[in-house]
């Protein structure tokens, strides 16, 4: 009889000690997850800023690009044209406009709205400068953004 209890308490410290390792690797991939798909928002942002200075030089008269699918000469960016999603955020371009209508646009916003919660929003103006909200409201984070990287 007492054979029999040791087994099972020996099972039993198994399934604990395999359950408590398994929530912990769940923990670790979910963590680097998250840590891939910010660290991807970061690039792609910086690739449409990018795209944008360089729209913006090739076509004076127009200014800044104010959808993301005019910027199609980069592969990366095209990509995100197609939907404007990638890696868990939505990309836009918002507030794109001209001091006047006989004048290139000059101001515009680019915003990644995170799609699951627990995830940074960023957003950036035409000066490429990142900054983000870690609640994940793009508005907020373009009204009271804290740098990236700071």
């Amino acid at each position: 009889m007492k054979g029999r209890q040791t087994k099972t308490f020996g099972v039993a410290l198994i399934v604990v000690t395999l359950s408590v390792l398994a929530w912990f690797a769940f923990r670790t991939v979910r963590g680097l997850m998250v840590f891939g798909e910010v660290d991807s928002a970061v690039f792609r942002m910086r690739a449409v800023g990018a795209a944008e200075d360089q729209f913006a030089k090739a076509h004076p008269e127009i200014g800044y690009a104010c959808t993301i699918s005019q910027l199609t000469q980069d592969e990366l960016v095209g990509r995100l044209a197609n939907g404007a999603v990638d890696n868990g955020y939505v990309f836009s371009i918002v507030g794109c406009r001209a001091p006047d209508s006989q004048k290139p646009n000059s101001v515009y916003y680019l915003t990644a709205r995170p799609l699951h919660s627990g995830r940074p929003a960023f957003c950036s103006d035409a000066s490429l400068v990142l900054k983000y909200d870690d609640s994940g409201s793009v508005e907020r984070c373009l009204a009271t953004g804290v740098l990236w990287g700071t």
